[in-house]
């Protein structure tokens, strides 16, 4: 039996309760991770460095995108014009191009796609780091994020831990 996220979180919160001494106290916090993803400095770094590495071929795709485009709307316009030979050459040569220009643009999505997933593990790993920095320090047993139904002001500690990853730098 599959057990929802709400439910594997609510009994590991069980748990821990459980087997700590009733006269120990729980220090639980949340974690807003979309908002900490979208505010780390760290992340505004990964930004600017992926669109700073893929600018340039993103350009160049989009001008050999739009010299495709003229190409083609060129032939349509002469291809009357043109005899049969000429025109069956021309109509190869596009499609050749076209062919191209597709593959380029399917690597430049999954070269994309890849850097991302890189330096979205990293940002992740400094994450975590900061997390058990911030929960160790402060004295947390039990630090929860995603899944959770309600969390009041007073638990969450999402603007601490981002304070943590600004002097992580």
């Amino acid at each position: 039996m599959k057990l929802s996220r709400l439910t594997r979180t609510a009994t590991a919160l069980l748990l821990a309760v459980a087997v700590l001494p009733a006269q120990a106290e729980l220090k639980v916090g949340y974690l807003n991770t979309i908002a900490l993803m979208q505010n780390a400095p760290q992340a505004r770094v990964v930004q600017e460095r992926m669109q700073k590495e893929f600018e340039p071929r993103a350009k160049e795709l989009t001008a050999k995108g739009e010299k495709l485009q003229k190409s083609l709307e060129d032939f349509q316009k002469n291809s009357l014009l043109l005899s049969e030979d000429q025109r069956k050459k021309k109509e190869r040569n596009l499609i050749s191009q076209q062919r191209e220009f597709k593959n380029d643009k399917e690597a430049f999505e999954e070269d994309s796609r890849l850097r991302q997933k890189e330096e979205l593990g990293v940002l992740q790993g400094q994450i975590m780091a900061a997390v058990d920095k911030f929960g160790k320090a402060n004295g947390y047993q039990l630090i929860v994020t995603e899944g959770v139904v309600f969390a009041s002001t007073e638990m969450d500690i999402t603007e601490q831990v981002l304070t943590v990853l600004k002097s992580l730098k």
